[in-house]
């Protein structure tokens, strides 16, 4: 019909329009994929889907969090090699929310670890929920040890528009280093 190439909203206008027109009622539409403001006033915004968990509340707090152990899994969706840990650690960085949210589902990370002064994790997802350019990075530790467990230690961005910097500014308070300078870096030792 000539509606493939046209964004979501026509093609449930054009749903409503075509149903209202034989006297059928429409399902419900679908919640809108969020925009991401495009890098230039002539380039049009890109798309962006943010996983589901985006949406749910904080998931309860318990005393003592039972970790998925398989690190194998866990290493891959970091994109850690497993021939690069050093004492039993292993650094990542690209984590955006979608890999982040594979992460929380899978129990890879507690949604309320904190590396020292950072956010908890959970805060860390929604913050990545709210701004889909930013990524966080961190590290793993591996299952010889008694401390695993999936780390996030800062969070950065190649881009910052006055949205985002009003944001990084409240949520980096607590950062041991903070870069507002055309780029995002806030980084929690």
């Amino acid at each position: 019909m000539g509606v493939r190439n046209r964004p979501l909203g026509h093609a449930v206008g054009l749903l409503l329009l075509l149903t209202a027109d034989v006297g059928c009622t429409a399902p419900e539409p679908a919640a809108a994929p969020r925009t991401v403001p495009a890098p230039s006033a002539t380039a049009t915004p890109a798309v962006v889907d943010t996983p589901p968990l985006c949406g749910a509340p904080a998931p309860a707090e318990v005393d003592e969090f039972r970790f998925n152990r398989d690190a194998a899994r866990r290493d891959q969706l970091v994109g850690v090699d497993p021939t690069t840990y050093l004492g039993g650690i292993a650094s990542f960085d690209e984590l955006d929310a979608g890999g982040l949210a594979q992460l929380l589902e899978s129990r890879f990370v507690d949604p309320y670890d904190r590396q020292n002064a950072a956010p908890p994790v959970w805060q860390i997802f929604r913050f990545l929920c709210a701004h889909p350019e930013v990524r966080a990075a961190g590290y793993v530790v591996s299952t010889d040890r008694e401390d695993y467990r999936t780390s996030i230690e800062s969070i950065y961005a190649q881009r910052v528009d006055a949205g985002l910097s009003t944001d990084a500014t409240a949520f980096c308070t607590e950062a041991d280093a903070v870069v507002l300078d055309g780029h995002l870096e806030c980084f929690w030792d």
